[in-house]
């Protein structure tokens, strides 16, 4: 008898990215697509969550939820 292989699925995980956008004088603004800097990236929710409670992140800095298909 063969023995069927069940089939395993993977559930993609997101991906957080930290970022913040500076005008050209370094100082933190409002959203410009061409300004942003990522500052890091975090698959770990907890991680993520203990750095922007930590308060060393510039001014007006945000995180996306990035999901992976």
């Amino acid at each position: 008898m063969v023995e069927e292989k069940k089939k395993l699925t993977r559930t993609a995980r997101p991906v957080f990215a930290v970022m913040s956008i500076k005008d050209v004088d370094g100082n933190p603004i409002k959203v410009y697509k061409e300004q942003v800097t990522v500052h890091s990236v975090h698959k770990d929710a907890e991680e993520l969550l203990e750095l922007v409670e930590s308060g060393t992140l510039p001014t007006n800095s945000f995180y996306v939820r990035i999901k992976m298909s």
